[in-house]
């Protein structure tokens, strides 16, 4: 744990200072001050490190879905109960995200995290799903519109610096989608 840490702290540590796509390996292990068999050990490649460091964002969102039922929501709400937590998340490592977003890090961190998403919100929305529609390629895109449509709004909430609170760009969030769902899992 301590020498993932300590990669992972370097990776974030150099992409403050250049771009993703011009960190090198050797760059990570000489901040790091660890070696390239032991890198290796742990990681397949820089990328794999990358992703790695989102481990922490995986319960939060999971822990914010599950307070989600136990609120006020309409059920079919609760599918995006993450979101609010999500943003809050963003915005508190806001010099991170806008270190990646836009460059080639971004896509590798943004499929990860809206893979994460949408199976989340799989698990959240199959018993509603079950009861209102019955085609299970409507279900998976329902899903992939959702966490993309997330991804989309959390994107252009970093490229264009709108002085927005993470709850204000929520409301925004789920005034685009609580439609959808509710024409689908109502």
């Amino acid at each position: 744990q301590k020498t993932r840490k300590a990669l992972s702290e370097a990776l974030i540590s150099l992409m403050f200072e250049k771009s993703y796509e011009s960190i090198v390996v050797q760059d990570i292990l000489d901040r790091a001050n660890i070696g390239r068999s032991t890198f290796y050990t742990h990681f397949r490649d820089r990328d794999e490190l990358l992703v790695n460091g989102l481990q922490g964002l995986r319960e939060l969102l999971h822990n914010a879905q599950r307070a989600a039922r136990t609120s006020s929501a309409k059920n079919h709400e609760h599918v995006i109960g993450f979101s609010l937590a999500m943003f809050e998340h963003a915005y508190s490592h806001k010099k991170l995200y806008r270190a990646l977003v836009g460059g080639p890090g971004w896509s590798i961190v943004r499929q990860h995290i809206e893979d994460m998403l949408v199976q989340l919100m799989k698990e959240e929305a199959r018993s509603l799903f079950n009861r209102k529609i019955a085609s299970e390629v409507r279900f998976e895109l329902l899903l992939h519109f959702l966490g993309a449509t997330f991804m989309s709004v959390l994107t252009w909430w970093f490229n264009h610096r709108k002085p927005l609170s993470p709850k204000e760009i929520d409301t925004l969030f789920r005034e685009l989608v609580i439609p959808t769902l509710a024409v689908n899992l109502s």
